[in-house]
């Protein structure tokens, strides 16, 4: 029987939206993907600096793009920029999304709209203009970076944990779907982690309140976090590598919860 790598990604090419911000679980995966050999394109609004951030991925000949992936049309055009620069496309790492806490009698139509359009649409758009290429050039892999709160309910997260279980069920419609155009897809749902969208976001920059994150609150966090701490970027990151390596081939239309066993059920 072989055995599979599942840290070598030698020669293949790797999509990663929402890499903007150094801190972020994109910009970790991409890091990650480019120490284990991939060519890297990541992607992130105007506004970001992703030009001067390619430049601090390990290796050389990775490249990065401007786009607003609510459009349907920068999709395509950033799937398009990246095989055109690269040749080809092996995977597709989609982290881009927004996080606007509100209590459920508070939430505005236009927070709420524009949740659903970032963090579920711009989800679809993009995952379809890399699934178009990948089936017609023998596969590739899908990931697509959802979140527990998916899963459990979340004080203040109605908007953010709807949108976030819409991109689970469409990674598992899409694994249904493409499995036989040799296509996985599936949705990597991080806990709690130190990026700017918890600590800044989430808990309003007080890192006092990280106290009850992980020990636990029944009345906002439930059980807390039993291995006893947030998650790091970098711990997300390597669920990216195996998904998109040999070793992760055969794992498709699944919920991946790396969350300190956050989520119970």
């Amino acid at each position: 029987m072989p055995v599979l790598s599942t840290w070598d990604l030698t020669g293949r090419v790797v999509l990663l939206t929402g890499a903007g911000s150094a801190g972020g679980i994109a910009f970790a995966a991409a890091e990650a993907m480019a120490t284990a050999g991939a060519k890297v394109a990541i992607s992130d609004l105007p506004t970001t600096p992703i030009d001067d951030l390619v430049t601090r991925l390990p290796g050389g000949g990775h490249s990065a793009y401007a786009a607003d992936l609510t459009d349907p049309e920068d999709a395509i055009g950033l799937v398009r920029s990246t095989i055109g620069r690269h040749g080809r496309l092996d995977a597709l790492v989609h982290a881009a999304g927004i996080l606007i806490p509100q209590p459920f009698l508070e939430i505005d139509p236009l927070s709420w709209a524009r949740t659903i359009e970032v963090n579920t649409s711009a989800t679809f758009f993009i995952a379809q203009a890399a699934a178009r290429h990948m089936a017609l050039n023998g596969g590739g892999r899908i990931i697509l970076i959802s979140s527990n709160v998916g899963r459990i309910p979340r004080l203040n997260n109605a908007s953010y944990a709807t949108s976030k279980a819409a991109v689970i069920h469409l990674a598992r419609c899409m694994a249904m779907e493409l499995g036989k155009h040799n296509i996985t897809v599936n949705a990597l749902c991080p806990g709690s982690t130190a990026t700017s969208m918890l600590l800044d976001n989430q808990t309003g920059g007080d890192s006092s309140r990280l106290e009850g994150v992980i020990k636990g609150n029944i009345a906002e966090w439930r059980t807390g976090i039993p291995l006893g701490r947030i998650s790091e970027p970098a711990e997300q990151a390597a669920a990216c590598v195996f998904l998109a390596s040999d070793g992760g081939r055969y794992v498709s239309g699944q919920m991946i919860c790396v969350d300190g066993a956050q989520t119970y059920f």
